[in-house]
């Protein structure tokens, strides 16, 4: 796979229950000008087997090693949200030669057994009796989750499995329908690929047991080698804490002399790129452009 003459190719990992689905505001961007942007399916998502084995970042990280160099894209922009934040990371770390720069959406990095916030729950209520979670947008729902600790398995958020129960049954159209009401300003495009995401996931993710808590990934920045945007939602309504973020400028350094640049949104949630779009597409199109000029300069 070549990418287009001076572009670096952008890589996209999604969140847990999404899917590759959940990129369209970003792919139009950038498939036009005839960049390689290449979105993947996490195991479990997207119609991808779950294998019998704990659902862990690493392996979601090998996961994603083995099909950047099948695809042979070489050093890649690499764009994680919440899951796919703490992923793309982890690549960073272990396939640093696969990575020219992480931009990272209110990444899923924890405290201790706890889930820092609503991660993806912005799976609905759509069962009846409220098995479901609240929208990601909603106030309510990050701070009921930020008090909810895995259950029973490290990192496991506790609302999957009635998440996946709620879902079950329910075709495209309807999770669509519920995700309108539920996320009203959210494009049209971006709740279809949201709910064809929320629909294709295999149900045993939830039985399987999870493992998100091998690195504390604030301090496993020290590690990180390469430059990094942050995006952060509004505090108390995504998962990423001041306190983490100013860690996380402590050890990067801050740009230009340092490598994180750090984009917080004032009024978004969890989901920043669907409720933020015209300042997540700033700081994604600095990022891209820095990195196809350090690519420039060989």
């Amino acid at each position: 796979m070549t990418a287009g003459a001076g572009r670096v190719p952008v890589v996209l990992l999604h969140g847990l229950t999404d899917s590759s689905a959940c990129w369209p505001t970003v792919r139009h961007r950038y498939d036009r000008d005839g960049r390689v942007v290449v979105a993947l399916d996490a195991r479990g998502h997207g119609g991808v087997p779950l294998p019998d084995e704990p659902f862990t970042i690493a392996a979601l990280a090998q996961d994603a090693a083995r099909a950047l160099r099948a695809l042979g894209t070489g050093p890649a922009l690499v764009v994680g949200h919440s899951m796919g934040g703490v992923t793309a990371e982890e690549l960073a770390l272990t396939a640093p030669e696969l990575v020219a720069a992480l931009v990272l959406e209110d990444p899923a990095w924890h405290d201790g057994w706890v889930i820092g916030a609503v991660d993806d729950a912005d799976v609905v209520g759509l069962a009846g009796d409220g098995a479901g979670t609240a929208g990601a947008s909603g106030a309510a729902g990050t701070a009921g989750a930020r008090g909810t600790a895995a259950d029973g398995s490290r990192g496991k958020p506790a609302w999957l499995g009635a998440s996946i129960a709620a879902l079950a049954g329910r075709t495209v159209e309807q999770v669509a329908a519920r995700g309108r009401i539920e996320n009203p300003t959210w494009s049209p495009e971006e709740v279809r690929g949201w709910a064809e995401a929320k629909t294709g996931l295999d149900p045993r993710l939830a039985d399987v047991p999870h493992d998100w808590a091998a690195r504390e990934w604030v301090e496993a920045l020290a590690d990180v080698r390469v430059p990094v945007t942050l995006l952060t939602a509004e505090p108390g309504r995504g998962v990423v804490s001041p306190r983490q973020a100013e860690r996380a400028a402590e050890l990067l350094g801050r740009a230009p002399e340092g490598l994180l640049t750090h984009v917080p949104v004032p009024g978004a949630g969890h989901s920043i790129r669907r409720e933020a779009p015209e300042a997540y597409l700033a700081a994604l199109d600095a990022a891209v452009a820095a990195a196809d000029a350090r690519a420039a300069r060989g």
